[in-house]
């Protein structure tokens, strides 16, 4: 294993973060804007549909890890299931919106099924994808090195991505939302499906100096779920995932109807100039944060990227407020709002990016308690804790809209409603942010921790 991972390895491995951005975030983009708003599904039933794939998940996100790391063929470990699980991952994602049915039950059924295949041939892919890249090198800062690739790329897909219901609603597609998607989505199918297997056919998988013995799915279970600091690391993860994303579930809502008093259009273009300014802030947090964790470690570098988030939510109680003017610049609708989204961004960012390097050293520390090296399983319950998440994200995010009194949408609500959404958008972060910066105060592998471990672990194989 190299401690210096050659830059053309770098980009090949992160070329797959465009199609693991896009096969993520298209589910959560759209769901509840095409089936609720624009198909007139009770969002709870939506966020329920969304929930089903997770209850799988729980089953397959750590069959996929161990049967990466059991694999044995001429092509490795990883890549087979890479490039298996990018093909249809890209042939499942127009099928979404598809639903041949006029029956709401049968559509909301319909969605169900295709999005629980469509979770599994994403775990297919995500789960060795994942592990590949902590496989590259067994360096501390290495490691965030090459993660912040993954995200360099896979921001580029997330310029796009805030888009996605914009273009949906194109004249190009005659004022046919459902139509759109289904043409928008084709169009990031095929982009998933050439990202998505390159890094199958340019990275090449390092050599198991002494193969070791295939290791039984619940034994795997237990020793990783016995990991001290994977659990500290995952409950944090999660807790910052539901804070987050329940509240993104419901920011379009806020947009459409409390900040641009139902513009549906205009809310749409603004949202995704925020988004857009956000992923661009991102690059810099992804820097910013390499560089931070460099000086100092990955615990104090998250910690920093949570406070910069909740700071940022915090100001949207301001910046996101009727009547400020929206400014036309370049073409694109600007409003106060973009800039809490600059900040967001590049706090947010940070965090994810201190997850993938923190996770890598974790599997360093079980390897020095159990002698393996089982990556695809700690990426698989990592993938599995960022789906469970955001189903249960899907969930909440729906139960807030109907208790806030906005499940029929498409009817329009009022302005009561539409200020109560605003208070739990805010609300649900910042409670999600302290409970993140508070578990991670905590993390135990420091810098010098880790790097003891990794003398250790080399003394071993030297012997």
């Amino acid at each position: 294993m190299e401690r210096t991972v050659p830059l053309k390895v770098r980009v090949a491995w992160g070329v797959g973060g465009w199609a693991d951005n896009f096969i993520f975030q298209v589910l959560i983009i759209l769901a509840l804007p095409i089936y609720n708003i624009e198909l007139g599904i009770d969002p709870v039933w939506v966020g329920v549909a969304l929930m089903v794939p997770r209850l799988f998940d729980a089953i397959t996100d750590p069959l996929m890890g161990n049967i990466s790391d059991n694999t044995r063929s001429k092509w490795g470990r990883r890549r087979p299931w890479i490039f298996i699980g990018a093909l249809v991952s890209a042939i499942l994602l127009p099928l979404l919106w598809m639903p041949p049915f006029s029956d709401k039950v049968a559509i909301i059924i319909y969605f169900g099924v295709i999005s629980t295949i469509y979770a599994l041939t994403y775990t297919m892919f995500v789960v060795p994808y994942t592990a590949l890249g902590f496989e590259l090198t067994d360096d501390y800062d290495e490691r965030t090195k090459v993660m912040s690739w993954r995200m360099y790329i896979g921001l580029i897909a997330g310029l796009c991505i805030p888009n996605l219901y914009v273009w949906c609603q194109s004249d190009f597609f005659g004022g046919d939302i459902l139509t759109g998607a289904r043409w928008v989505t084709t169009l990031v199918g095929l982009s998933v499906l050439i990202t998505g297997c390159l890094p199958a056919l340019l990275c090449r998988e390092k050599v198991i100096a002494k193969p070791q013995p295939k290791i039984k799915l619940g034994k795997a279970i237990l020793e990783t779920i016995k990991d001290k600091p994977f659990r500290l690391l995952l409950s944090g993860y999660i807790i910052i995932i539901t804070g987050l994303l329940t509240s993104g579930a419901i920011a379009l809502y806020v947009n459409i109807y409390h900040v641009f008093g139902g513009d549906k259009k205009l809310a749409a273009e603004v949202s995704a100039l925020g988004g857009m300014a956000g992923v661009v802030a991102a690059y810099l947090g992804v820097r910013l944060a390499g560089w931070i964790s460099a000086k100092t470690g990955k615990r104090e570098t998250m910690i920093g990227g949570l406070s910069l988030a909740l700071l940022s939510v915090g100001s949207m109680i301001y910046t996101m407020q009727p009547g400020f003017e929206v400014t036309e610049v370049l073409g694109f609708k600007f409003h106060p709002q973009i800039l809490s989204f600059i900040f967001y961004g590049m706090g947010q960012q940070a965090c994810w990016l201190m997850i993938d390097s923190m996770t890598a050293d974790v599997c360093d520390e079980d390897e020095l308690r159990t002698g393996l090296r089982r990556e695809g399983m700690f990426g698989a319950v990592k993938s599995l804790a960022l789906k469970a998440g955001v189903a249960l994200t899907g969930l909440t995010g729906g139960l807030v809209i109907k208790l806030a009194g906005a499940s029929d949408a498409a009817q329009g609500v009022s302005p009561e409603v539409a200020q109560t959404l605003k208070t739990l958008f805010v609300s649900v972060q910042s409670v999600g942010l302290v409970a993140g910066i508070l578990v991670f105060v905590f993390y135990p592998i420091t810098r010098a921790k880790s790097e003891e471990t990794r003398r250790i672990l080399d003394q071993r194989k030297a012997i």
